[in-house]
């Protein structure tokens, strides 16, 4: 079940895509993708997920969409949604590993003539990761929040990352 395709890959999570890259590009959703949503949602709720969504259930709709509420705690919770939480995530993956390409002489960087490559701060890799896990925690915590709806929810919140 593909929810992100190298087409939403524009705008804040642009990538320069050429007949070279997009099938990187799309490996690298067929690995992120699934593995993300089960460590959101736990194993048996992302399986019930994948058919609920296919039945136009709402309350995975919900999940999937974005929303922005506030809870009985005064609790913000923002989604932007799973599309742009995982294009987010996959974006820096991709990101943080496309810097070095292994070669037969080890790992190198290319260099261009009359450029110097941008810091992981200065591309804002960074920031698409935390504003995608602020996301994955809204959701989480929506899930938490209506676990009489979603009595079967087991997921995990990921770890810090390095960016590089």
């Amino acid at each position: 079940m593909a929810i992100v395709t190298t087409t939403d890959f524009v705008n804040k999570f642009e990538l320069t895509l050429t007949d070279f890259n997009t099938a990187k590009l799309t490996a690298y959703i067929d690995r992120y993708e699934t593995i993300t949503l089960i460590e959101l949602m736990g194993k048996e709720l992302y399986d019930l997920y994948v058919i609920g969504i296919a039945g136009a259930d709402p309350i995975y709709e919900t999940l999937r969409d974005p929303f922005t509420i506030q809870l009985e705690s005064g609790q913000i919770l923002d989604s932007r949604g799973l599309v742009d939480m995982l294009t987010g995530m996959i974006y820096f993956y991709y990101s943080r590993d496309i810097n070095t390409q292994v070669t037969s002489n080890g790992n190198v960087s290319s260099k261009g003539e009359n450029s110097d490559k941008a810091s992981a701060f200065k591309a804002n890799v960074q920031s698409r990761w935390s504003e995608s896990r602020a996301t994955y925690q809204a959701i989480q915590e929506y899930i938490n929040e209506y676990s009489t709806v979603y009595p079967s929810f087991l997921g995990y919140e990921p770890q810090n990352l390095q960016v590089f």
